[in-house]
């Protein structure tokens, strides 16, 4: 499809997008990336529209009535999963671990377009409860991302011989007043709220091959003041920030180091009189982990290789060895190069350690179109995937021009993932769910830590996921909410992030 026909070509969708389609017409043409895409889905009472910018949608959801707990919906189905992405190592994926894995922005059964009701239930009654879990798909460009909740047709439906007895009022219904819920950022996809973080020992595995350093293979960069760096320096500073920013938040979190280069450069393993090679295993003394940081130094101009999929599988058997009790554990490998003068799977070893519970965030220094991002995306997260079928939602990618302003940025958002708790969006009645997001939000990827920089409300690629519950209380709710009925909505709208740094919100009242 061409550049014009893309932006031009107005359809109903597109009006459903709330931010001018006249607008993004003129101001696109011949603009080509550097127009305001945008797109608009919705679940609606339940239907859904849907907009142009593409983002897409899927949801889990559970009820627990009369029934016990049982799945009353879901999208993409199991059958739609398993036909389009297999089976790993232990069978088929479960939609939890698929979208913490991340979908693929072409999977068959993503909601673009008409949708369905996530909940139609005709008998709810107090002590019923259900869950949903809403992931969004960013695909091909960062976004701000724009959320709107809307309850409507709150209707009384008539009044039963026991509710008249205890409810005076006969033109609005009572049920979204007497419905609880909450919605939060559900980090891990996992349909259940994580009000705690536990603990978690997490490895750097740091890439000090020469192409970090030296400028015949690409590792000098330029910084942020108009000089020049090293990647390996930028890298430090960015982790030794990390570190500060961990042992200071008191989190039950311990940092750990590993660094490799080729297959003779693992660890501290590194050839008699070249020692440059570090293995510490988590600890939660910053001083130890300061002075290593600041130790970390490149294998000697000359020694060629990079064993990606080596040091994998070295770094998680360090990581397993040294890990505590209950702890989770989690590699963060940085690397800007290809595996080279070595012959073992990546994938394979990736998938070796995410079976034994690690969780593996990729950061790739590399130019767009440059390197394998596929397979670092493949790599990263905590199940096992197939090649070509990884979304990306744990990898992080820089282009060697930017890596000196992104490095601090990316370990912040790994930050947010890994050692602050699920923050909660909103919790109180569906009646004040309906006056607080009426005109919309803005979603915010990292909405503990205060990101200050102009893009901090920007969504990369990949998979998100928010979660809506909602109960009716049995011990206060009685006759009164007697054939009432609600219809709510979940909008959520994004729009492009390049050149764009103060969108507008398209859910706002005119």
């Amino acid at each position: 499809m061409s550049q014009d026909k893309q932006l031009i070509n107005t359809t109903r969708r597109q009006l459903l997008a709330g931010m001018g389609a006249v607008g993004l017409a003129s101001a696109g043409a011949g603009l080509g990336t550097t127009a305001y895409f945008n797109d608009t889905e919705s679940f609606e009472g339940n239907n859904l529209q849907a907009g142009q910018l593409d983002l897409k949608l899927d949801y889990k959801a559970t009820y627990d009535g009369p029934n016990g707990l049982e799945l009353v919906g879901q999208a993409p189905t199991e059958q739609q999963m398993l036909d389009q992405y297999g089976e790993v190592i232990d069978g088929p994926l479960t939609w939890e671990q698929r979208a913490d894995v991340g979908f693929a922005c072409d999977t068959v059964g993503l909601i673009d377009g008409d949708g369905m009701p996530i909940f139609d239930l005709a008998d709810v009654k107090p002590g019923d409860w259900g869950e949903v879990t809403m992931s969004f798909h960013i695909c091909d460009n960062p976004a701000h991302v724009f959320f709107r909740g809307n309850v409507h047709e709150d209707l009384e439906n008539g009044q039963s011989e026991p509710e008249a007895g205890v409810d005076d009022s006969t033109d609005v219904g009572e049920l979204s007043e007497a419905i609880d819920v909450r919605m939060w950022y559900d980090e891990n996809c996992s349909n259940t709220y994580d009000e705690s973080i536990g603990a978690a020992d997490v490895l750097v595995v740091q890439d000090i091959s020469g192409s970090m350093v030296y400028s015949g293979n690409g590792g000098v960069i330029a910084d942020s003041s108009g000089g020049t760096t090293t990647k390996l320096n930028v890298a430090k500073d960015a982790i030794g920030a990390f570190g500060d920013e961990v042992f200071g938040g008191g989190a039950d979190v311990e940092l750990g180091l590993y660094t490799f280069g080729n297959e003779d450069y693992l660890g501290d393993g590194t050839p008699a009189g070249d020692d440059v090679g570090i293995a510490l295993a988590p600890t939660d003394d910053a001083t130890t982990f300061d002075t290593e940081v600041a130790n970390v130094q490149a294998a000697a101009e000359g020694v060629g290789g990079t064993a990606l999929g080596l040091a994998v599988r070295e770094a998680n058997d360090f990581l397993q060895a040294n890990l505590r009790s209950g702890a989770e554990p989690v590699m963060i490998v940085l690397t800007d190069g290809e595996q080279f003068n070595s012959n073992v799977d990546e994938l394979a070893e990736a998938n070796t350690a995410k079976s034994e519970g690690t969780r593996i965030v990729m950061i790739d220094i590399n130019d767009l179109g440059d390197g394998e991002p596929q397979l670092l995306k493949d790599m990263a997260g905590s199940t096992p995937t197939t090649a070509g079928n990884g979304d990306g939602t744990d990898y992080y990618q820089s282009a060697d021009a930017q890596f000196a302003t992104a490095a601090v940025d990316i370990f912040d958002s790994i930050l947010q993932t890994i050692v602050v708790a699920e923050a909660v969006i909103f919790e109180g009645t569906l009646a004040e769910f309906r006056n607080e997001f009426a005109d919309g939000m803005t979603l915010d990827p990292a909405p503990l830590l205060g990101e200050s920089v102009s893009n901090g409300l920007c969504f990369r690629p990949g998979t998100h996921c928010v979660a809506f519950e909602w109960s009716i209380d049995a011990e206060t709710v009685g006759n009164e909410i007697q054939t009432d009925s609600v219809q709510f909505d979940f909008d959520f709208a994004a729009v492009q992030c390049r050149h764009n740094d103060e969108p507008e919100n398209p859910f706002a009242s005119a």
